[in-house]
């Protein structure tokens, strides 16, 4: 499982539909908004849509949430 708080960018790139784009989008979006609270979250981040967020969400977890 791949953190979304604790990923890198490289790491998160490795995930099926996320290039480094994305990557550094799923980044700067948990730096500059806040840490993820859920998996489902991350269709917040531009660009990350439905399809996207079905070939991911069994891949990533989410820690570090109070």
């Amino acid at each position: 499982m791949i953190d979304l708080n604790r990923a890198s960018v490289q790491l998160l790139d490795t995930l099926p539909g996320i290039g480094p784009a994305l990557a550094e989008a799923i980044v700067a979006y948990r730096k500059n908004v806040r840490p993820f609270q859920s998996i489902a979250e991350v269709q917040e981040v531009p660009k990350i849509g439905p399809v996207t967020y079905e070939n991911i969400r069994e891949l990533v977890t989410v820690t570090g949430v109070r």
